[in-house]
């Protein structure tokens, strides 16, 4: 939808689904005519169960996801490069999308529109009631990723000049502009041969340090319940076991 670069689709599309299914993924892509801007995965398989097939088993349910953010991620978008040598792979965004599944005949429908309601209700920022998630204008939160590089080793040969970069999302990505300048890089080093048959970086005792700071909305409510159902799970394990 050019040229937004935020733009709302508010659709959704049918297709049918064989359980149990052949495949496990399903594949979404962003198109800018016929150029693929990025694409993501769903696994079938971490996103419905077949439940157990004992008489008491626990049942298993059918694929569902979200309303949820997922990334995209695609070659990166770097003039500078020509299309044989451009194997980077960058985030280039996210979509707030739900996956359910419904158990019938197709009706022969690809796609509608959203109905109005539940596009006001994402809008506001309320929580659903089952999945507990999060929406565009909940409170964000900081939050801070540092991690220290002990070596690299088996690298490629070559006369260029190498480095390591920790992003998430657009944080910490040296070529994207939209976010501030962060220390998410490690300094250029030349790769030495070994010896044997590989390369490494020279980083001896001085070990690189990476760090980012980013911003996204507050989901404590999601990552505390799941700790709390954790600690439940190894009390229990640790106390009958």
């Amino acid at each position: 939808m050019p040229p937004d670069a935020n733009p709302t689709w508010n659709e959704v599309f049918f297709f049918p689904l064989r359980l149990p299914p052949i495949c496990d993924e399903i594949q979404l892509a962003i198109l800018s005519g016929s150029k693929v801007l990025g694409t993501a995965t769903l696994h079938l398989s971490q996103i419905s169960s077949a439940g157990a097939e004992l008489e008491e088993g626990t049942p298993g349910f059918s694929p569902c996801f979200g309303p949820s953010f997922l990334p995209f991620y695609g070659p990166r978008p770097d003039p500078a490069r020509t299309p044989s040598t451009d194997t980077g792979v960058a985030y280039r965004g996210r979509v707030l999308l739900e996956l359910s599944t419904h158990m019938g005949t197709p009706d022969g429908r690809q796609r509608d529109t959203i109905a109005p309601e539940d596009i006001a209700r994402v809008q506001v920022g309320t929580r659903c009631d089952v999945t507990g998630v999060f929406f565009f204008d909940l409170p964000r939160c900081r939050f801070g990723l540092c991690g220290v590089f002990y070596s690299a080793t088996m690298v490629p040969a070559g006369s260029e000049l190498l480095r390591f970069e920790v992003s998430l999302g657009n944080y910490g990505d040296t070529g994207d502009v939209t976010c501030k300048p962060a220390a998410s890089v490690t300094p250029h080093g030349c790769p030495l041969f070994d010896g044997n048959r590989y390369h490494y970086l020279p980083w001896y005792g001085d070990k690189p340090v990476a760090a980012v700071t980013s911003s996204w909305e507050d989901a404590g409510h999601r990552w505390d319940t799941l700790n709390l159902l954790r600690a439940v799970c190894r009390r229990l394990v640790s106390t009958h076991g």
